[in-house]
């Protein structure tokens, strides 16, 4: 029987607890479906919108790249009192030594790069979310652990009121358990406002509330125990290939390589056509040339052929950072997994604690009333058990956390199909059309004719 001083509290804090923080006002979430609650985070988040607005600003660089190719116009005009002049010229560059297709393909590059910044947002953010979730579900579970645990309590503390009464007992034991039962109502309070916290960060990420406070952390790390065992070939064998952070480094190294290229053609002159027409305001007279030019400019002492070396020493510097990059994210998955393996094994042992622990419990509890064990034992070894449950409700949920982030990194959620990773990239070149042309007329004169 719950004590009537006790009750009216606990009502309270446990409607608190049931209650959502958040006013309903949206389609809400459901806490325990973690796809739907990153992918609701990822589609909301100021960041992903700023990636994906670099990611267009990068593509229509490379519509910049290619427009480069055509011709240059340039207009002047010049008044004075006694004469003036118009000039036109428009200049066609006919080979600049690969530079601008070297520009066009740089800029494809960079904009694969660009696309691998958004799932790289995407990565970072999930695993905030989940940082986020995994403090809720602990919550949640905890105000659940100290609800049984105050229902326990409270019934010991109406029997050692009637001991009390009748005698049995001193008054100090009565103090005792309602001592106890005071430091589970204050953590019971942390943990409610621990909930209410992540609930508003959840619902700043997603922009909804989320719903399901029943929360079962036993269940939902049995249902990932088996997709621990699967996890562990494509950790060791095809983990770092797709990663958006080597991805993006991947096409950043392709497109310093690029820029080498085009720093390297500025060693070689540059043949243009050129038409200029000028026309005289005073006399009427036009003038119209059709030229053949040649620019050369190799820099103040030949420093082009050093700016190019500039450039290939940085091409250097990308791949050791990627390679080191690597390395750590190797280092870091490794070590994600042995933390999930061991909060596995943990989780086992503290299940063998807790039932052990309630065997003791309840043991002390028949030795109290035969008169062979104290009432401060009794009361510690049930603290024990609560302990030992604490702990198995934080291990699971850092196992669920924990494994979920290897997931993300690995690429194996649901919203994570349409990551970019390395491909072959369709570069520029400007002779693939006459090529594709001569091969289509080639075509046409080997097929027979019809009217043969």
């Amino acid at each position: 029987m719950i004590r009537a001083t006790y009750l009216p509290f606990a009502a309270r804090i446990f409607l608190s607890f049931t209650a959502c923080y958040i006013p309903i006002a949206h389609a809400a979430i459901d806490i325990t479906n973690i796809d739907a609650l990153i992918e609701q985070s990822i589609n909301t988040h100021p960041l992903i919108n700023a990636a994906k607005a670099d990611e267009k600003a990068s593509e229509l660089q490379v519509t910049v790249a290619k427009r480069n190719q055509l011709p240059i116009p340039t207009i002047s005009t010049t008044l004075g009192d006694s004469s003036g002049t118009t000039g036109v010229n428009l200049r066609q560059p006919l080979w600049t030594g690969g530079r601008l297709t070297a520009n066009i393909n740089q800029a494809i590059y960079a904009d694969k790069a660009a696309q691998a910044r958004i799932d790289e947002q995407q990565n970072s953010i999930a695993k905030n979310t989940l940082d986020i979730w995994q403090t809720y579900i602990y919550a949640i579970a905890l105000q659940q652990l100290y609800h049984q645990n105050l229902k326990k309590l409270s019934e010991f503390e109406a029997m050692m009121q009637r001991r009390v009464k009748q005698g049995v007992s001193a008054r100090i034991e009565l103090d005792l358990i309602t001592n106890r039962i005071l430091q589970d109502q204050t953590a019971f309070q942390a943990a409610t406002e621990q909930q209410r916290i992540a609930q508003a960060r959840l619902y700043q990420l997603t922009g909804e509330p989320v719903t399901n406070h029943n929360i079962d952390l036993f269940r939902l790390s049995q249902a990932i125990k088996p997709k621990i065992v699967d996890i562990e070939n494509d950790l060791f064998q095809q983990a770092p290939i797709n990663n958006p952070s080597l991805v993006k480094q991947y096409y950043q190294i392709e497109a310093a390589k690029q820029q080498v290229k085009s720093q390297s053609a500025n060693l070689y002159p540059t043949i243009y056509t050129e038409y200029s027409y000028n026309y005289n305001h005073k006399t009427h007279e036009d003038d119209g040339q059709l030229m053949l030019g040649l620019d050369y400019s190799p820099g103040a002492g030949f420093s082009r052929v050093v700016e190019t070396k500039v450039y290939e020493a940085q091409v250097e510097s990308l791949k050791q950072n990627q390679q080191a990059t690597e390395r750590t994210l190797i280092e870091t998955l490794q070590t994600q997994y042995q933390q999930i393996i061991g909060k596995r094994d943990q989780e086992r042992s503290l299940i063998a604690s807790i039932a052990g622990a309630r065997m003791v419990s309840d043991s002390y509890g028949r030795q109290f009333i035969a008169g062979r064990k104290s009432w401060l034992e009794v009361l510690n070894a049930i603290r024990e058990q609560a302990q030992y449950e604490q702990q198995l409700l934080q291990t699971q949920s850092q196992l669920l956390a924990g494994f979920y982030k290897l997931q993300i990194d690995l690429g194996q959620m649901s919203w994570q199909q349409n990551h970019h990773t390395i491909n072959e990239v369709s570069l520029y070149d400007p002779s693939k059309r006459i090529k594709n042309w001569l091969k289509d007329k080639q075509d046409e004169l080997v097929e027979p004719s019809d009217h043969l």
